[in-house]
């Protein structure tokens, strides 16, 4: 190449070059400023800070609100956080958390570079994160004015909020906003409350050790929390470290050590060496102090505790957070107790209070005067003579309270109790009982002075597991070493009693009022919760919400939902005969009705009015368990997304023990079983013609500025069509109106419903609607062993007594009926068009009107009901030679398939009686009809004349007299016999064994 070339080329190549550069500067410029554009569009919607107001946003209160927007309860955060001055804490605890967490705290503006990129390289080493990128200003600006979520909006102005918020306070403030503010686990928000939640002490007395636990908590708490709560039957001594027992809003949870907590730990004492915060010598004793023997967790209580419906609404406002925004459980509490938010509940105060006030005064409502009750109320038990209570094995379920405290409630064992050998105590009460190497001590009772059972909870003794050794006879031997380093161990009386000193083990001081209830009202239309109770004359604590969060077995209360509204939308009608006669499973009679024996043929609406439990079985196996499921998932029983979530048990989840079989899903007798709102909202598919809309107890949520944070729309699913819907709902009118559960009628309103009670009554249900509401009301012991002294009844009662002050005021309307249900006359017993035999069936008339969904009504007319000649003097059907007099026209029901006693070891129906016989007369032959013709002929009135006038030899005469008396519908027949042989072919007596059995 020439050197001119050579320039040209070089000269192109730079010309190419500047181009490319002043092209890309002025993409760079377009980006910059495009992104300095939306990064200051995101600034300026980032909220104004006023320093004045740190101290109330550390305690920024969420709010509950009524359907109208009225204040039902302020979220009360003050036992969850206790605001401290920076005084107050020690220089370690402060320098723990900046070294952690921020380690150059003293020296950034707010937003640190060197940070990000020096906790970048940390992670990498480690594998995980050990720290993050955020500085300390930074999180209190989240935590202070921001959202949860992780975008580029919140990170954004996350940096520049702490810009802001390090040039209006000083590093002090900062520091101390944020110990003040920062969750730690276990409910804490605060460096204060965490001190009490995990050592029972003070801030200014936490040690160098117990400082960085706390500052290795933070970055994850549930993670690193220093210590997990579990619920006692979930303990196990192989895997658990025991560190102490939590009353966490009146329930008793196990405190388990989190050895990953002290793991965590020395990260964060060696990252204090490395910066000079401490010396090599605290690090020292800081990472062998025994952290384990020092943990003694605090109570968790709430003052003034929200009611049942509120809990609720805080539990799902917590779930919704979590699925819309995709935080923790720890970030949800976080936003709801302190994010400032206004929930709007479904909750219609007024039935809310109504609601509230028969439960206060529950027993004088339902039962009458506490002076004419007999005590306990409602209770059926069985005790011992020393009054303890039994359960059906005789084993003690309670002890009477005399009977296992003194007066100062230490825990009293009797001489016979305990013994002492080479200076051990051995414990050989059935008053404990040791699982997994806890001492678990037995409940116990006594009678309020409104003559309601009241139990009360008692906790484990609480010893070291290497204070004592189980024997082969299950007694416990308390060591002696442990004996003499407790003095106050025990005492022993004047008598030989021993006493247990209270101190050692947990006593729930408020009991729990039996037998428990719980009910739930809403609106079927809309899916909103309106009111709801989780249980009654609960003092304080009311932690556990059977109306929501304690699922018991149904019984029949779901045969509506698993049995009839399938079989209506698979073939069935109203007018279906089935017939209750015995039925074996697997070779054994199963089941037993409520009432004695069985009763035959019902129709599918009298066999939901009365109740009967072997059609409801039958029924299930006719469509099948799948199809059964199918219809439960439909109305919110089964979770087919998320199995495990619901309490319906499947063969996926337990192939051994599961609810998919006849008793769980024909009888109610589930494994876990299901609560009041699940029977509600699946009661509430039926009244809202075939529609299921999943139940809410809050419609929107808006965040501290008012913006919408949730708008919760419900879940709606079809369950059948509205004509099926309304069969089932009119079936379920009757049932109140006509069958078994009148005791629910709402006066003045039409009422459909279903009453329920499970085996030995240790449950009693009503579940029902009216053209407004569905409601849910359970009454039952919360230890099932403890039966009801009454069965539903009692429950329809209650379910009566709320439903008509919930009405009161309210316009008596009909269900909507959909225009495709039409009304026609049918057969009982064969659910076809009838005949003439039906109305004249010999218990009175089988012909009763019916409503069907147009399209399924019968078109066939009844082939159940037969006329047949019977001899009146056998009971068996008539032959050829049975004397005139003596046969008689009646008519019968003719089953299909037959029913054959013998085989059912003679069990017989009720309706057995009506029956067609099958057998024939056998003692009227052609040898003795003669002798039966001459005596029926004699004993007709007027013959005796014929004789003396020697015309009984007539034929003609004999003829026309068979003709004049009974034999009408056979006139052109010559002879009597003739006459009775067509008589027979006419009534199929040629058939009948085909027929027969």
């Amino acid at each position: 190449m020439s050197e001119g070339n050579k320039k040209k080329a070089k000269y192109s190549k730079a010309k190419i070059f500047k181009y490319l550069f002043i092209i890309l500067f002025m993409i760079g410029t377009i980006l910059v400023g495009t992104i300095s554009g939306i990064a200051l569009a995101i600034i300026a919607e980032a909220p104004e800070i006023n320093p004045s107001n740190i101290d109330s946003l550390l305690t920024q209160t969420s709010f509950i609100l009524d359907e109208n927007g009225n204040i039902l309860e302020k979220i009360q955060t003050e036992e969850y956080r206790t605001v401290v001055s920076i005084d107050k804490m020690p220089q370690h605890l402060k320098d723990a958390f900046i070294a952690i967490e921020d380690e150059r705290f003293e020296k950034h503006i707010g937003v640190d570079i060197i940070g990000i990129a020096k906790s970048a390289i940390d992670n990498i080493k480690a594998g995980e994160i050990v720290r993050g990128g955020s500085t300390i200003t930074q999180q209190l600006a989240r935590n202070l004015y921001l959202t949860l979520d992780q975008s580029w909006t919140r990170k954004i102005q996350e940096a520049y909020l702490a810009i802001q918020i390090e040039q209006e306070l000083t590093k002090e403030q900062i520091l101390e906003a944020y110990l003040n503010r920062i969750y730690l686990g276990q409910g804490a928000y605060g460096v204060q409350s965490a001190a009490e939640t995990y050592f029972s002490k003070n801030v200014e007395d936490l040690t160098l050790a117990e400082s960085a636990v706390l500052a290795a908590i933070v970055q994850s708490p549930s993670r690193y929390g220093l210590y997990q709560t579990i619920k006692p039957e979930d303990y196990d001594n192989q895997k658990h470290i025991k560190v102490g027992e939590v009353d966490i809003f009146g329930e008793k949870y196990i405190a388990i050590y989190n050895e990953r907590a002290l793991d965590r730990q020395k990260l964060v004492l060696a990252k204090m060496l490395e910066l000079g915060k401490i010396t090599e010598e605290e690090y020292n004793a800081a990472i062998n102090e025994d952290i384990l023997s020092k943990i003694k967790p605090g109570e968790k209580k709430i003052q003034g505790i929200s009611s049942y419906f509120n809990d609720f609404v805080k539990a799902q406002v917590i779930d919704a957070l979590m699925v819309e925004f995709g935080y923790t459980r720890e970030q949800a509490e976080r936003e709801l107790y302190t994010g400032g938010l206004r929930i709007y509940s479904t909750m219609n105060l007024e039935l809310q209070k109504k609601l509230e006030y028969i439960y206060d005064n529950f027993t004088e409502i339902l039962l009458g005067d506490v002076d004419n009750i007999s005590a306990p109320a409602l209770i059926k038990w069985k005790r011992d003579k020393a009054g303890n209570i039994l359960d059906e094995n005789n084993n003690i379920i309670f002890y009477s309270q005399q009977n296992l405290l003194d007066e100062e409630y230490n825990l009293i064992l009797g001489t016979n109790e305990y013994e002492f050998a080479d200076d051990n105590l051995v414990l050989k009460s059935r008053k404990f009982s040791v699982y997994n190497n806890v001492i678990d001590i037995a409940d116990y009772y006594n009678i309020d002075d409104k003559k309601n059972l009241v139990t009360y909870r008692m906790g484990n003794l609480s010893l070291p597991e290497n204070a004592f050794t189980v024997g082969d006879d299950k007694s416990i031997i308390i060591n002696k070493n442990y004996l003499n380093e407790n003095k106050e161990f025990y005492t022993v009386d004047s008598e030989g009693k021993l006493h247990i000193n209270s101190t050692y083990f947990y006593r729930q001081k408020d009991g729990i009022v039996q037998p428990q209830s719980a009910a739930v009202i809403i609106d079927y239309k809309t899916g909103q919760i309106k009111a709801l109770v989780g249980g009654r004359d609960v003092e304080g604590t009311r932690i556990l919400n059977r109306a929501t969060s304690s699922p018991r077995q149904p019984g029949s209360t779901i045969k509506p939902l698993a049995v009839y509204l399938p079989a209506l939308d698979n073939g069935y009608t109203a007018a279906s005969p089935i017939d209750d006669i015995p039925f074996y499973v697997n070779g054994e009679l199963w089941p037993n009705n409520w009432y004695t024996g069985y009763r035959g043929i019902y129709t599918l609406r009298e066999s939901v009015e009365q109740s009967v439990n072997v059609n409801s079985v039958k029924t299930v196996q006719n469509i099948g368990v799948r199809t059964s499921m199918e219809y439960l998932s439909r109305m919110g029983i089964i979770n087919k997304e998320n199995p495990g979530k619901d309490n319906f048990i499947t063969s996926a989840e337990n192939s051994v023990n599961n609810d998919e079989n006849l008793s769980a899903l024909g009888l109610g007798g589930m494994t876990k079983g299901l609560t009041p709102l699940e029977m509600a909202a699946a009661y509430g598919a039926i009244a809202n013609l075939g529609v299921y809309i999943e139940p809410i107890s809050f419609t929107k949520v808006l965040d501290k500025d008012g913006h919408v944070l949730i708008d919760n729309t419900p879940r709606e699913n079809v369950v059948v069509s509205p004509g099926v819907a309304y069969i089932m709902s009119d079936i379920l009118r009757t049932t109140v109106a006509n069958g078994i559960a009148s005791r629910a009628q709402v006066p003045n309103m039409p009422t459909a419903g279903k009453t329920g009670t499970t085996q030995d009554q240790s449950d009693a249900w009503f579940v029902g609607y009216t053209p407004y509401y569905v409601a849910s009301v359970w009454i039952g012991n919360d230890s099932p062993q403890i039966k009801l002294s009454r069965s539903s009844p009692i429950a329809a009662q209650l379910w009566k007594i709320i439903m008509t002050e919930i009405h009161e005021g309210l316009e008596s309307k009909d269900f909507n009926r959909p225009d495709n249900i039409i009304t026609l006359n049918v057969c009982t017993k064969s659910g076809k068009l009838p005949t003439e035999l039906c109305r004249r069936d010999p218990r009175g008339s089988a012909v009763r009107s019916e409503i069907f969904v147009r399209g399924t009504q019968p078109t066939e007319f009844c082939d159940v009901h037969v006329e047949v000649e019977i001899d009146t003097s056998t009971n068996k059907v008539a032959n050829e030679y049975c004397p005139e007099s003596l046969v008689e026209k009646r008519v019968f029901i003719k089953r299909n398939p037959p029913y054959d006693p013998q085989a059912n070891n003679g069990i017989v129906p009720s309706d057995y009686q009506y029956t067609a016989p099958v057998e024939v007369c056998d003692e009227h032959t052609e040898g003795s009809f003669l002798e039966d013709w001459l005596r029926d002929w004699f004993n007709i009135p007027g013959n005796n004349e014929e004789v003396q006038n020697n015309d009984y030899d007539n034929e003609n005469n004999l003829d026309d007299r068979s003709n004049d008396g009974s034999n009408e519908e056979n006139e052109d027949d010559n002879t009597n016999r003739n006459n009775r042989g067509n008589r027979d072919n006419n009534n199929g007596r040629n058939n009948r064994n085909n027929n027969g059995d």
